[in-house]
């Protein structure tokens, strides 16, 4: 965890070891000289005691240093977080009583438990925050704005901001996705997705498709957006590249956005067997039947990849019974233990009797083991 000070902790561990190393390389060449018989014994010792009593000092003042920095930051923490706990009584009081809030200006200890007020109340509580939230939005948008800050400034403000949740603070983070910093955009799109209207969600998902971030990461901003996330989706599965698409078909099951079922059809067809997995796994979460694309499915039960058949299995029962459950009983002979495993709970829920009869007369022995197991559990 960044904590005040650390700069100044590492450039005085900089200057003892370069002290250290100083020493050394002067007694180095001092011994050297003496081998050779160009110094006499008295510079020698003189020069050896010199080299003992810098690394004794280097050792002394680094060791000094580091636990006076210790104890001075553990005593500056727990003030700071004594002043928090003063501060958050006396807005929850002002808050709750109808009372004022603590004289302005604040400290930063004052925002902090404004902050963390905000990220447990909700409804009409929440929003009765937002003008006392909104006296600290200069402070913000210097640490944001200013070329001399710091990356754990901005990313501090970035992080205070989508807490805050302060509409009119979107444009403020909207230029930091494209940051060269690939952690700042991160942060900016975590802090985004919490501070975008519907007004600028266009803007929004072109700045997503440009930021490069990591599926994961895109992930998670998407599913931030909670029910303001479907133009977004849209748009990544629109012009998005593999990473864009997978994150997009991955939050479209997620969240329910049966409106762009229709969409992830065309991807069961995608030569990425990721997307196509993703894309599966979608319109299963949505239990929204892929008609007039039973081949695709079908066909993904032969591919290389056991993730792809994973999610193909899982799919299969909402083919229709008959198509299913031939499907189903050639699955239970595929040679991952996971892929079997998924055909026998699907036909199971599907058809239990075929089930019982896989258990007694499938061809497979770990088919015949997995459908007794299955039954068993």
């Amino acid at each position: 965890m960044w904590r005040p000070g650390e700069g100044l902790y590492a450039l005085v561990v900089f200057l003892v070891v370069l002290l250290e190393a100083l020493a050394l390389g002067y007694l180095v060449l001092t011994l050297t000289a003496r081998l050779f018989g160009l110094l006499g014994y008295g510079e020698t010792l003189g020069a050896l005691l010199l080299g003992l009593a810098l690394t004794g000092l280097a050792l002394v003042l680094l060791g000094a240093y580091a636990l006076l920095y210790h104890a001075y930051t553990a005593w500056r923490e727990g003030q700071e977080e004594r002043l928090r706990e003063r501060y958050l009584e006396r807005f929850a009081q002002a808050l709750l009583e109808g009372g004022s809030p603590p004289p302005f200006p604040w400290p930063k200890e004052a925002f902090a438990a404004l902050l963390a007020l905000r990220e447990s109340l909700k409804g009409d509580l929440g929003q009765a925050l937002l003008p006392w939230l909104r006296l600290g939005l200069p402070r913000w948008e210097r640490a944001l704005k200013g070329p001399l800050a710091s990356r754990a400034r901005r990313l501090e403000a970035l992080d205070a901001l989508a807490q805050a949740r302060l509409p009119e603070a979107f444009p403020l983070v909207l230029p930091y996705l494209a940051h060269p910093d690939p952690v700042l955009r991160l942060g900016a799109a975590r802090s985004g997705a919490r501070l975008v209207g519907e007004q600028d969600l266009e803007a929004f998902a072109e700045a997503l498709l440009r930021a490069a971030l990591p599926r994961g990461a895109l992930l998670e901003v998407l599913l931030l957006l909670e029910g303001r996330a479907e133009p977004v989706v849209r748009r990544l599965l629109k012009a998005g590249g593999r990473e864009e698409v997978g994150a997009a078909l991955e939050a479209l099951g997620r969240l329910k956005l049966h409106s762009l079922a229709e969409e992830a059809l065309a991807f069961l067809h995608h030569p990425d067997p990721e997307v196509r997995a993703a894309a599966m796994r979608a319109l299963w979460r949505l239990e929204y039947p892929p008609l007039g694309h039973e081949e695709a499915v079908l066909a993904a039960l032969e591919a290389e990849e056991e993730f792809v058949r994973l999610q193909a299995v899982r799919l299969l029962p909402l083919l229709g019974e008959p198509l299913a459950r031939r499907a189903l009983w050639r699955a239970l002979s595929d040679p991952s233990f996971y892929v079997r495993r998924a055909a026998a709970e699907a036909l199971k829920a599907l058809n239990p009797a075929l089930l019982e009869r896989a258990a007694e007369a499938h061809p497979d022995p770990y088919g015949r083991a997995m459908a007794k197991q299955v039954l068993g559990a």
